[in-house]
């Protein structure tokens, strides 16, 4: 999968204008996944990153829904028309070499489970999760790191066709719901208008 993932990205580099729309559909088959790494790289980190979180972290939350029900990339109009510069997607290329390389020294436990509905379903729920956790600019140590963490086993679990990887970045998933349950008042305080949705009261 990560093989036939680079032939696309390299399809793509000969491209006189680079869409985001573009890298999606050539992408096809990866293009959730690739998608969501990418949006996580910058989390890759324990240290948050401020300004960009929320931005970032929507788009990871779209791509998990749409993995949970179209099975295709989700993204607006103004998002597909994002034009992605030679060098900024020079940089994206090099990134997944290297995952290329990384992926193949940890996928070992192939399963045909992770190809299944159920498990897209579930992948894609605790991917919009993670994300949705990812977005809020919380004061947090880790905050950005470990849901960044949870999406990228699960995406890199789902390409390599890995059921190991995906249960990895599943249960991570569980850190990131205690750290939900931790932050509570934090986020309270911080988005009241979340919880005024839900008052009925």
């Amino acid at each position: 999968m990560s093989a036939k993932m680079l032939s696309h990205l390299e399809e793509v580099r000969s491209l006189p204008i680079i869409t985001l729309g573009l890298l999606t559909n050539t992408l096809k088959d990866e293009a959730i996944v690739v998608m969501c790494l990418i949006s996580i790289l910058p989390f890759m980190q324990p240290i948050p990153i401020p300004g960009v979180s929320t931005v970032l972290g929507i788009i990871a939350l779209f791509q998990g829904v749409g993995l949970m029900f179209l099975k295709k990339p989700l993204l607006t109009n103004k998002m597909k028309s994002l034009v992605i510069t030679h060098e900024r997607f020079e940089l994206i290329y090099k990134a997944a070499v290297k995952l290329t390389k990384f992926t193949d020294k940890i996928s070992i436990f192939p399963h045909h489970w992770v190809n299944s509905r159920a498990c897209h379903f579930i992948s894609g729920f605790s991917i919009a999760l993670s994300a949705a956790f990812l977005s809020l600019p919380l004061p947090i140590p880790f905050s950005n790191f470990v849901p960044a963490l949870s999406i990228a086993f699960i995406c890199i679990g789902l390409l390599e066709e890995d059921i190991f990887l995906v249960i990895m970045g599943l249960s991570i998933t569980l850190a990131v719901i205690w750290m939900g349950i931790f932050s509570y008042h934090i986020i309270i305080e911080r988005f009241p208008v979340l919880f005024d949705l839900f008052n009925f009261v």
